[in-house]
């Protein structure tokens, strides 16, 4: 072998070598495999790599590491359990089963069902092993500095060439694709933003490189979704930053130095948004989303199950695709149309009412704990995680990511923070037994 393609598959030595050096960690220390885990997920180190270590299942040998530890340990919360969020996580991993039985393309469907279980599996596990402010903390900061770190080297591949270039996410993982990338930087902004005013030092300095560089890493996705995202998600952590006024004058101080740095090109791509008429991929998603209703209609309670987009089904219910859109790829490009197609009404509503209730407990969380100093943390988790699913609601409007890890650890860190709260207030204030009842009423 030559001495560079020995030097190539180095890189997949060390990565697979790491991952199975941390097993007998996530058999002893559940908590830690829950790290690796997310470190694998969500950075995809083996993707970084160029052989073997690609396919290797490295999340897999994480996740089933994690779950033995928390067998043999014994370690776990299982309190999270009843909650709804939880619950509601449960239902729809019962409606994934079903679609994935009736599904249309089972050969395809039962991997990706594989794949799903495990998300959610994990997910349910997260929230019983974060069980204290300092573990949500470094499960944040792994998800945060994995995510960010495509931010920071986007960012700067962004401005070293001048936005001519388009930033992709790495290999073949959900984050891929420019859309999907720039989902996931819009998600992880506010985790950025947040921890970086939590941490000292090198760390707050490098949370904010990363949320900076971020920004172009973004913008320069080209993808319209993602940038009126940015817009959103900026906007929503300016307006609940003490210094907000000073940011928006320093944003708008910089705007004139800025914008000779972005190329016209970036502009004509926006401008396109107000143009869907006569933008051959605006039309070619309105068009997906019609097929997707078609087949709900047919299938409306268990869905197509995974994987539905074959080419008979297209053949059936959207025979003029591929001669109007020769040669592009087929996606739903929405994380709604996508539940509805796959797994029927039921599952799109048990999606939304997962978002609904992660939105309803949080602000719950934020007025119970509001007067309570040493709780003030959890108000900043609850606004950063509000601030997360909004990137999702409206950048998952135009990209399919509903199968995203984060989609479904955010749940997992709201249902830990109302267990969190719940025990110190019923700790600390046992006299005032009407605010912790309906506090516990409120949680569940």
């Amino acid at each position: 072998m030559r001495p560079w393609l020995k030097g190539l598959a180095m890189r997949d030595y060390l990565i697979v070598s790491v991952v199975l050096a941390s097993l007998p960690i996530g058999l002893v220390r559940p908590y830690y495999g829950l790290l690796v885990y997310a470190w694998i997920s969500y950075m995809n180190p083996h993707m970084l790599a160029w052989s073997f270590a690609q396919s290797f299942p490295v999340a897999k040998i994480a996740a089933i590491s994690t779950v033995a530890g928390l067998i043999i340990t014994r370690s776990a919360d299982t309190s999270p359990i009843r909650h709804r969020e939880t619950i509601v996580m449960a239902l729809m991993w019962c409606m994934f089963t079903v679609s994935t039985l009736l599904a249309v393309n089972p050969t395809d469907a039962w991997p990706q069902w594989q794949d799903t279980s495990k998300l959610i599996v994990m997910a349910v596990i997260a929230s019983m092993l974060l069980t204290s402010r300092e573990r949500i903390r470094y499960f944040l900061l792994v998800i945060a500095l994995s995510i960010g770190f495509y931010g920071f080297k986007g960012g700067i591949f962004s401005v070293m060439g001048r936005g001519e270039g388009m930033v992709w996410g790495p290999g073949n993982s959900i984050i891929a694709g420019n859309n999907n990338i720039g989902l996931a930087l819009n998600m992880c902004l506010p985790l950025l933003w947040y921890l970086a005013s939590e941490e000292r030092g090198w760390r707050k300095l490098g949370l904010y490189v990363m949320f900076g560089l971020s920004i172009p890493a973004i913008m320069f996705t080209y993808s319209r979704a993602s940038f009126l995202t940015l817009l959103a998600v900026l906007l929503a952590i300016v307006l609940r930053c003490r210094h907000r006024l000073a940011l928006i004058c320093l944003a708008l101080a910089a705007i004139p130095f800025v914008m000779p740095f972005v190329p016209q090109k970036f502009w004509d791509r926006q401008a396109t948004t107000l143009e869907y008429e006569t933008d051959g991929s605006a039309q070619s998603r309105l068009d997906n989303w019609q097929f997707c209703w078609r087949v709900a209609l047919d299938r409306p309670l268990t869905g197509a199950g995974f994987q539905f987009f074959t080419p008979e089904m297209i053949e059936r219910y959207d025979p003029s695709f591929g001669v109007t859109y020769a040669g592009k790829a087929w996606d739903t490009h929405n994380i709604y149309f996508a539940m509805l197609t796959a797994h029927g009404f039921p599952g799109l509503l048990l999606f939304v009412l997962l978002l609904a209730f992660c939105f309803l407990s949080s602000i719950r969380l934020r007025r119970q704990v509001r007067y309570r100093d040493d709780l003030k943390w959890i108000v900043g988790y609850c606004y950063t995680v509000e601030a997360s699913l909004l990137a999702l609601i409206i950048n998952g409007a135009f990209v399919n990511m509903e199968y995203f890890d984060l989609v479904y650890h955010l749940p997992a860190v709201i249902v830990s923070l109302k267990l969190i709260a719940r025990q110190i207030l019923l700790t600390t204030q046992p006299e005032r037994v009407m605010d912790t009842a309906q506090f516990a009423c409120a949680a569940n």
